[in-house]
């Protein structure tokens, strides 16, 4: 079977250069993160809990579930994966959404715990406020000025992470295509799905397994994911995304250690 069509990689050599480069670079921006929060130096017990075993937790499953995406599905595969293969990604792409979001609540967590959960005016902030998205103005307003206005410049990718995770835990789980077919082999795809009708009301079930391998020729993988086809939601590159996602929080997490050393040190007025 020649697939040189139906099996092109997805990626371009240099897209795939820069996929490679970010695989090879996260397992030591991982490290380094971890030692940070490990021997951070905090006050509060709840505060110490959240950064020693909370976080480093969460970072740890993380940096596993992208290397089990990247083994079962690597960027340059060429052919279609298996069933198996699209489950176990599918797997760990849920879980890789889940604890990056429980990884932004954590520093959150670490923050309010070691600087008291309160606004600015002493008032408390109930425990379904806390958070560093968009809508968790309390929190939001009791960090400095900087990273105020850091967290501003993700309020997008925040509102992007928030809908894949109440996606996934109240609606429609995420999904990857096993394969897609494009719009010049739509007439060809339709014309085997009738003969392998026709075959099936013959009750010629070996022509009916052979239509549907000469069908399956036609399909393209495309490394894909997304939640539901009729909320306005876009396809995902997932290996892309993964890597961005998890530099943006070792991006953010490493900026929190500076909130957290500054307090230590007495730039913030400590509430509790």
């Amino acid at each position: 079977m020649s697939d040189e069509g139906a099996r092109s990689m997805y990626f371009s050599d240099d897209a795939l250069k820069q996929l490679a480069d970010g695989y090879a670079a996260f397992g030591g921006k991982l490290n380094a993160l971890l030692e940070k929060y490990i021997l951070l130096e905090l006050k509060n017990r709840r505060a110490r809990e959240f950064a020693q075993q909370g976080f480093p937790r969460r970072l740890k499953v993380m940096a596993r579930c992208i290397t089990n995406v990247f083994e079962a599905i690597p960027p340059d595969r060429t052919e279609l994966p298996s069933r198996d293969e699209l489950t176990d990604a599918t797997i760990n792409i849920q879980s890789f959404i889940f604890n990056v979001f429980g990884a932004i609540d954590n520093l959150a967590w670490i923050w309010m715990a070691e600087n008291g959960q309160k606004r600015a005016d002493g008032t408390p902030i109930r425990d379904g406020y806390v958070g560093l998205g968009p809508d968790n103005t309390a929190v939001r307003g009791t960090l400095s000025q900087e990273l105020q206005d850091y967290l501003k410049t993700l309020d997008d990718w925040f509102r992007y992470l928030t809908g894949l995770r109440h996606a996934l835990a109240h609606r429609i789980p995420l999904y990857i295509p096993p394969y897609v077919i494009e719009e010049k082999d739509e007439a060809a795809y339709r014309d085997f799905e009738a003969k392998m009708a026709e075959a099936g009301r013959n009750g010629d079930f070996k022509e009916y397994d052979r239509l549907s391998a000469e069908q399956l020729r036609l399909g393209r993988f495309r490394p894909w994911i997304q939640h539901s086809f009729q909320e306005n939601a876009k396809p995902l590159v997932f290996h892309a995304q993964m890597l961005a996602d998890f530099n943006t929080v070792d991006e953010m997490a490493l900026k929190m250690l500076g909130e957290y050393v500054s307090l230590a040190n007495g730039g913030f007025t400590r509430l509790a």
